[in-house]
């Protein structure tokens, strides 16, 4: 008899700790996908706050006049993929938790410029009037990496994709991105050249970002 009540106590335990899981999965699920949304929800915020700060500032300068400059401190958030400058348009490319890209579009008053290279973190940005138009230009520490693509690449003279560090403040193509030899080794960069000669690359380069192609 005894055996008999502490099996159906066995199986109404099974029963219940069945019942929790099967309340626990669906409320797990909602969670993770209500997370994955708040964190891209606050992402596109900042970024929209960024680029926003960015435009403000570039009104500012202008109409002060050429020269005139002005410092931002801003927080990028870890998923963005990209920053552009189109004319009037700053625009920001993230992406979202599901690996989707979105546009952060805003309009200055003014023509704008410059290179941001894929960051994250805060950083400090200058603003500054060349009387005709606007340039913006993180200011970075020395020895710090970034990898890009694309247009930031060819900005700096850079292939795409390509590894730029800090030197004096201000952001260089790395020398395993560069596309020269320049340990005259006839071997260049850490990617195939896609122009003559087509030099073979150069095992020295341990990452896009190495900035030095000797051993």
């Amino acid at each position: 008899m005894l055996s008999k009540k502490r099996g159906q106590v066995s199986m109404e335990y099974l029963i219940i700790i069945g019942f929790v899981i099967i309340m626990l999965v669906p409320a797990v699920y909602i969670y993770i996908r209500y997370s994955s949304s708040s964190s891209d929800t606050l992402s596109s915020s900042k970024a929209s706050q960024i680029a926003n700060e960015i435009v403000k500032a570039a009104n500012e300068v202008y109409y002060l006049g050429e020269d005139n400059q002005k410092n931002i401190e801003v927080s990028f958030p870890s998923n963005i993929e990209s920053v552009e400058f189109a004319n009037k348009e700053i625009v920001f490319r993230i992406k979202d938790s599901k690996g989707n890209i979105q546009e952060i579009v805003e309009v200055a008053s003014v023509q704008v410029s410059g290179t941001l290279p894929s960051v994250q973190g805060k950083k400090l940005i200058t603003v500054r009037s060349l009387g005709d138009r606007v340039s913006v230009d993180i200011i970075c520490k020395d020895g710090e990496i970034s990898e890009n693509t694309g247009a930031i690449c060819s900005a700096y003279n850079c292939r795409s994709p390509c590894g730029l560090i800090c030197k004096n403040k201000a952001w260089q193509c790395a020398m395993c991105s560069d596309d020269i030899d320049n340990d005259g080794d006839n071997k260049v960069d850490l990617d195939p050249m896609i122009h003559p000669p087509y030099l073979p690359i150069d095992p020295q380069c341990s990452s896009r970002t190495d900035d030095d192609e000797k051993a």
